[in-house]
């Protein structure tokens, strides 16, 4: 399986955590259900269909604000309100993405985005993505040592349950039961950049930057 390297940049992003209704709380970094849609998206997917992808997801951002967004909610029988909802917000955010698939679906993803046929977001519809980096890399290797992130990591807890982070519950893919989503979840620690880890040994790619795979 070929390997998808990108550095992506938004001038600001919400990647709203799931039951946040009062208050759009943001995740520090795209969950991989986000990252997986953006892919999906890009290379023109029917709905519900799914090709296999594993990811890594690290990253960083300038800032975090609020900002106010009218929230319409239907109430049935045609009734609309509108009330205003404080939306948590990350300012310049740098990420750094890789991912796994069959060959061809890494090629495909590939050429669609360099060949620039439409605009990428991603989390919200106005979350857009500037494609800074986009290649495919060389098999990681396997290193050990002092490993020090140089970004804020998803990092999955079954590489090492007792590295010291927040812990999440992420989205990865859903299932479709009785017309409703069920989603996979995959626990992670967010671990911030510049933190020695407690991992022995981790994936490295030519670049030096670390991989953690979330399965």
């Amino acid at each position: 399986m070929k390997i998808l390297k990108l550095k992506l940049f938004q001038e600001t992003a919400c990647y709203k955590k799931p039951f946040a209704f009062k208050v759009a709380e943001t995740y520090p970094l795209p969950p991989y259900s986000t990252v997986i849609g953006m892919f999906h998206k890009i290379i023109g997917a029917k709905p519900r269909e799914y090709f296999p992808m594993n990811l890594s997801i690290q990253g960083e951002y300038e800032s975090i604000f609020s900002n106010y967004q009218n929230l319409r909610m239907y109430k049935g029988k045609g009734q609309v309100t509108a009330m205003p909802r404080n939306v948590h917000q990350l300012l310049n955010v740098n990420l750094v993405i890789h991912m796994k698939a069959e060959d061809k679906i890494v090629e495909e993803i590939y050429q669609n985005i360099i060949q620039g046929k439409e605009t990428f977001t991603l989390g919200r519809n106005e979350d857009l993505v500037r494609v800074d980096e986009v290649k495919i890399v060389e098999e990681p290797q396997m290193v050990e040592g002092d490993i020090i992130n140089k970004y804020n990591a998803y990092i999955p807890v079954h590489l090492e349950e007792d590295i010291k982070g927040i812990n999440y519950r992420l989205n990865t893919t859903y299932k479709i039961e009785k017309d409703l989503r069920r989603w996979d979840k995959v626990d992670v620690k967010y671990v911030e950049k510049h933190t020695k880890e407690c991992l022995e040994e981790v994936l490295q790619d030519e670049d030096g930057d670390y991989i953690y795979w979330y399965q």
